[in-house]
């Protein structure tokens, strides 16, 4: 019988947590929100995932109404596993704190014994190094000199952009696997070997250049069979579309976002950046988005 998790995706307007969910969850294109703003939320948008044996709902809630959230409708947090606070970095650290003595307030309130936070700093692109790390230290001191906390909560810096993508993709599989708890790929040598063939397909070929399905038959040594489940699975991960009638494929932009971080990798079993990457590509393969 499937597990029903619940994912709550708060903070301040204009930080990016409908982006973020697009890009991350619905797998879209990040350059194209790169480009294109979207509409700011209204009211709370949910999705149901399925992710092995469990049933995810995410619920998205408007930046606009987060004092209807805190106050009088703060039942729509009851039973949640996890609530990702998205803040974004460039914003004052008094209205961080803020916005943070609300979260907790809502949770001791409502007694969430099973629900822990993650906090996303989010839009770290647009900030240089020095100040996120002043930005993260002031932060973290408030949120252990000023808040009493009895449950886990972890803070991470995010972005979309294309330097920082592949960071932010495995944090948010990260935050997936804290929920559902699902053992790791690295048990299974036959999966594992299935998505680092997935990984090589993706470093193998240039971004945005038209290749023919049957090249990964001379290239890799694949059947015309195995290709095709690679492709389909990458296809779904939105690193791969198809062209002519799935006779030819190219990588998409997203897959070039995703490489930018693995420059230089080569696939060495023991390199543990490489194999948690696997895992990701293992989380995100599986993530179903289901009809509400």
């Amino acid at each position: 019988m499937a597990e029903n998790k619940k994912i709550m995706i708060v903070g301040p307007p204009g930080a990016g947590k409908t982006t973020l969910k697009k890009v991350f969850f619905d797998m879209a294109n990040p350059l194209n929100l790169l480009k294109n703003s979207l509409e700011p939320t209204r009211g709370m948008n949910s999705s149901i995932f399925s992710l092995f044996d469990s049933n995810i709902g995410i619920f998205d809630l408007a930046g606009q109404e987060n004092e209807n959230w805190f106050k009088k409708d703060k039942e729509v947090f009851n039973e949640a596993n996890m609530i990702i606070c998205v803040l974004d970095i460039n914003n004052y650290l008094k209205d961080i704190f803020n916005f943070l003595n609300n979260l907790i307030d809502i949770h001791k309130e409502l007694k969430l014994r099973d629900c822990d936070i993650v906090i996303l700093l989010h839009k770290i692109d647009l900030i240089d190094r020095l100040y996120l790390q002043h930005k993260l230290k002031a932060i973290d001191d408030f949120i252990k000199n000023k808040l009493e906390i009895d449950f886990e909560l972890i803070i991470y810096s995010t972005s979309i952009a294309k330097d920082y993508f592949f960071e932010t993709y495995d944090i948010i599989s990260e935050i997936f696997h804290k929920v559902i708890k699902h053992k790791s790929i690295l048990t299974n040598k036959s999966i594992f070997q299935d998505f680092k063939m997935d990984l090589q397909i993706i470093l193998q070929y240039d971004d945005l250049k038209k290749y023919r399905a049957i090249d990964l038959f001379h290239d890799l040594e694949l059947s015309v069979k195995d290709a095709n489940l690679h492709l389909k699975r990458l296809e779904k991960l939105g690193f791969i579309e198809f062209l002519e009638n799935y006779q030819n494929f190219q990588l998409t932009e997203r897959a070039s976002f995703f490489k930018s971080g693995l420059k230089g990798k080569k696939l060495n079993d023991k390199d543990s950046k490489v194999n948690k990457i696997l895992e990701s590509l293992f989380i995100f393969s599986n993530l179903n988005q289901k009809k509400n």
